[in-house]
């Protein structure tokens, strides 16, 4: 897939541009965008500090900053303050402090701020112009690009929501479960399933006893072909900590590492250590993965934890947490973990994507580019004069 450049040639162009870098329309969030010679190279969002806490402020500042920095062949940023206050009438844009904090930052770190904006309930304004006036939102409206389609309505936390799904389908998967744990442990209550549910129990036990062929098939089949018994089947491994992180690590690479992963995790079992290469992308580290492969993970992830009932959906949630994580979306990971946490207050990786999130990491795959237009990942970018 090929880079899409936009041409920002205005405020009101760039702020059209900033809901498809986020694939979102970010409400009471901090947005700084990096740029490597006129190029955006991505966009990252932040909630806004209090307005009056300057040391909140200037650590808020130094983190969006810092990672800024990180992203390869930054040399400017721009900022975007998106907030639910009017503008009309203001003596001074809100949320100042924190603009003139990231702008104190971005000098000290020898960065050019090519643009510093908000966008308020009834219009727009620029920071670097103290006698600028609110512009009407429809401004950003008309400036925007045919080229940038999609759907970008939702806020920064409406993508986080799991899907629908009926209750149908979440009563069948369910009775997979059961019925695949009972034949598994191979129960008095196995022998009390009728033909058809003991054919479908083994169906999915069938599934489930090859776990990185099942990891591989759900995330290669398009989405409209993974059935209810492939679900069920990925919903059991999800809830098994050492199964589910074979599909994480498989997912960020290819079938070979699921079975790497798998045989790792049966000798741990026996006592023997993971090795250290097949674990480091666990914590973010290593080589880039594809981020196609990842978003189709965490949507079936997130269809699982739509389908099963409440006391199951840690597993899947904690799964959706690391893959929105491992794609830069902390936001959304935060949201997965914390559902995850009101469920099972000791989930043991949900606990640690609300630490690793907290805290502020990133993998540090996501501050890598392309270094040529048509490389392997796709992105929006956009160019300013």
């Amino acid at each position: 897939m090929t880079t899409t450049v936009v041409r920002a040639t205005s405020s009101p162009a760039f702020l059209a541009l900033v809901p498809h870098l986020l694939e979102c329309t970010p409400r009471e969030s901090l947005v700084v965008v990096p740029f490597g010679r006129g190029r955006s190279l991505g966009a990252m969002r932040v909630d806004l500090p209090p307005a009056g806490d300057v040391s909140v402020q200037d650590g808020v500042a130094s983190t969006v900053i810092g990672m800024a920095c990180k992203v390869a062949r930054t040399d400017a940023v721009a900022i975007a303050v998106y907030t639910d206050d009017v503008l009309t009438g203001s003596a001074h844009a809100p949320h100042t402090g924190i603009v003139d904090a990231v702008r104190a930052r971005a000098d000290i770190c020898g960065l050019r701020v090519v643009d510093a904006l908000a966008v308020g309930a009834d219009g727009w304004t620029s920071y670097l112009d103290p006698s600028a006036e609110t512009r009407p939102l429809s401004e950003i409206q008309d400036a925007a690009r045919p080229e940038l389609a999609g759907d970008v309505s939702g806020d920064h936390l409406a993508a986080a929501g799991l899907p629908t799904s009926s209750a149908a389908d979440a009563e069948r998967v369910e009775q997979l479960l059961v019925d695949v744990e009972h034949s598994l442990r191979r129960s008095r209550d196995r022998r009390r399933l009728s033909p058809a549910r003991r054919a479908a129990a083994e169906a999915v036990a069938a599934e489930i006893a090859d776990p990185p062929a099942l990891f591989e098939n759900v995330v290669t089949l398009p989405e409209e072909h993974v059935e209810l018994p492939q679900l069920a089947a990925l919903a059991f491994c999800l809830e098994r900590p050492a199964l589910r992180d074979v599909a994480l690590m498989q997912w960020t690479g290819d079938l070979a590492i699921g079975d790497a992963v798998f045989r790792a995790q049966t000798a741990f079992r026996g006592g023997e250590s993971v090795p250290e290469d097949l674990a480091r992308p666990m914590w973010g580290e290593g080589a880039c993965p594809d981020p196609a492969r990842l978003r189709i993970g965490l949507e079936l992830c997130r269809r699982v934890a739509s389908l099963v009932v409440r006391e199951r959906r840690p597993g899947p949630l904690a799964a959706c947490a690391w893959l929105a994580w491992a794609t830069g979306r902390s936001t959304h990971a935060a949201a997965y973990a914390q559902a995850a946490l009101e469920i099972d207050g000791r989930h043991g990786l949900s606990d640690i994507m609300r630490t690793m999130i907290d805290a502020g990491r990133l993998p540090e795959w996501v501050f890598e580019r392309p270094t040529s237009p048509a490389g392997t990942g796709s992105s929006r970018g956009s160019r300013v004069p």
